[in-house]
């Protein structure tokens, strides 16, 4: 009798793993790091094998990728699955109105997966009323508080000077994360503070995105590992994580809070519902991102004690959104 749970994902993430846990589904990263046109037909054809051999009754899929979403919503038809996609905000609404056949083609498989999957999971009410608006089923389940603590006797790669004020900023250098804008609050601040920036940086800087060249007082870490990206947010003394788009939930936002960081974030509608007060909220540009982090700094024992109550808040509020989605999930 078929009773598996798999979580499939083409991409490692923290919200995938956390999840495909709590929901007792097995975890299947199908990663591919080889050349850039095979990549879609390698991870197809090894989806399709992979999930054709564990032959499971419900399967979980993280979106992005769209690809995967659609291959699985094609496979469920043959293979009988009940399928749930993890959208969380995967949407790309600058892209609504676009003309080219990229956009087209993603809006239109946007609306089919929603449509034809059993459930969408989603990171906050107004994605869950669009996702009902094309006709599709859709709870709301922001992330899971993760456990970010770190080993205190690893001696990480990355060595903070301790008479500075050490800020890390969580950035992934993608489209909607103000890359300039923070460098240029690095320089406002001051020598005083040093910015570490996380991520791959190459990305952003060989293409010429930056009209600013990297401050002294910046740490461009690159990819690092997750025990010393635990050890660096455990040790700084505040924690930026910006977007220039509603509708998201950062990540790095809901790791601050697990170490009890002064957070500073993007003052949009969706982070102040979601994270209170207790962060600091800052607008996108470098004046707005150097007070935020100065401020947090300031405050920072205050900002600790409501980060204590808003990690409560939030996890009793999670468990509650997620005991209502198991019950359904376990009735499939």
């Amino acid at each position: 009798m078929r009773n598996i749970k798999l979580w499939v994902t083409w991409e490692d993430h923290r919200r995938s793993r956390e999840l495909s846990k709590a929901f007792g589904a097995e975890y299947m990263p199908i990663i591919y790091s080889g050349t850039k046109i095979f990549r879609y037909p390698t991870l197809m054809v090894s989806t399709i094998l992979k999930a054709s051999i564990a032959r499971p009754k419900i399967v979980f899929c993280q979106n992005p990728s769209i690809v995967l979403a659609t291959i699985l919503t094609l496979m469920k038809v043959i293979f009988g699955f009940k399928l749930i996609v993890d959208r969380h905000s995967n949407f790309k609404f600058e892209h609504q109105y676009s003309k080219k056949l990229k956009w087209r083609l993603f809006w239109f498989l946007s609306r089919y997966t929603v449509r034809s999957a059993d459930l969408t999971i989603v990171t906050n009410d107004d994605l869950m009323n669009i996702c009902e608006k094309w006709g599709g089923r859709a709870k709301v389940l922001p992330d899971k508080i993760p456990d970010m603590s770190a080993n205190e006797a690893y001696e990480s790669n990355l060595k903070l000077d301790s008479k500075k004020i050490n800020v890390m900023a969580v950035t992934t250098f993608d489209s909607d994360e103000p890359i300039d804008e923070m460098l240029g609050a690095a320089e406002i601040v001051g020598d005083n503070y040093v910015l570490y920036m996380t991520g791959n940086s190459n990305k952003y800087f060989c293409k010429k995105n930056s009209n600013f060249d990297v401050p002294d007082n910046v740490v461009l870490t690159g990819f690092i590992s997750e025990v010393d990206y635990r050890s660096l947010m455990n040790s700084v003394d505040v924690v930026v994580v910006l977007t220039k788009k509603d509708l998201i939930l950062n990540c790095g936002g809901y790791e601050a809070v697990s170490v009890n960081v002064p957070l500073v974030l993007s003052n949009t509608r969706t982070l102040r519902e979601y994270f209170c007060d207790a962060p600091v909220f800052v607008n996108v540009d470098r004046i707005s991102i150097a007070a935020g982090i100065v401020e947090a700094y300031s405050r920072r024992e205050s900002i600790r004690k409501e980060m204590l109550v808003l990690k409560e808040d939030l996890c009793d509020a999670w468990r509650e959104k997620f005991n209502d989605i198991n019950k359904l999930v376990m009735n499939f």
